[in-house]
C-alpha cells in the first residue's frame, strides 16, 4: 500500500511541477527513451501552455490517480484479507460496500453498476455519501466522490490492512 500511496503523492507531485511556468522550457527541450522508442515532452509543454488544456488535462490526470489509488488499494486490501482468513472482516468494515461498489464504478467508466446482491444492501453509506439503487446506471459525479472523498476512502483501508498487519 506505501507504494500505491508513492504513486498517488508522485501524481501530485508531477501536477504541481508540470504547471509551473518555469517548466516550459524543460519540458519543450526534453524526452523519455525506452528501447527504441522516444516521446517527446513538447506535447505537454503545449499542454500547460494554454490554461483550458492545462485544465481539461490536469482534470483527466488526477482522475487516473484517484481512480488507481482507490481501485488498488481495495484489490490489495481484499487480497491480503482474503488470505489471511479476514473476509468476515473486511466485508464488515463500514466502507466496505461502498468502497467495492466505487471501485466498480471506477473500473467501468464512471458509472454506477449494481447487480441484485448490490440492490438487496442498498442503500450503501460512508462518511455522508449514500448510494441507492436509483443511481443504477448513472454517471458518479466528481461532487459525489472526488479527490478528497478518495483519499478518505484510501485512509479507511489503510488503517484496516495495518491494524490487522496485512
Amino acid at each position: 500500500l506505501k507504494t500505491v500511496q508513492n504513486n498517488y503523492v508522485l501524481g501530485l507531485a508531477a501536477i504541481g511541477l508540470l504547471t509551473a511556468d518555469s517548466s516550459q522550457s524543460q519540458l519543450r527541450s526534453d524526452h523519455a527513451a525506452f528501447g527504441e522508442f522516444s516521446v517527446q515532452f513538447a506535447q505537454v509543454a503545449d499542454l500547460m501552455r494554454v490554461p483550458v488544456h492545462r485544465d481539461d488535462a490536469i482534470k483527466s490526470f488526477s482522475i487516473m490517480l484517484m481512480c488507481s489509488l482507490v481501485k488498488d488499494t481495495f484489490e490489495l486490501v481484499k487480497h491480503h484479507a482474503e488470505t489471511k482468513g479476514l473476509d468476515d472482516d473486511l466485508k464488515g468494515q463500514a466502507w466496505y460496500h461502498f468502497a467495492r461498489l466505487v471501485r466498480n464504478c471506477l473500473g467501468h467508466n464512471f458509472i454506477l453498476e449494481f447487480n441484485g446482491h448490490d440492490v438487496a444492501l442498498m442503500p450503501v453509506a460512508w462518511r455522508g455519501r449514500t448510494l441507492t439503487a436509483a443511481m443504477n446506471g448513472q454517471e458518479l459525479p466528481l461532487a459525489f466522490f472526488g479527490y478528497a472523498e478518495a483519499w478518505h476512502i484510501f485512509l479507511d483501508m489503510l488503517q484496516f490492512a495495518v491494524e490487522r498487519k496485512l
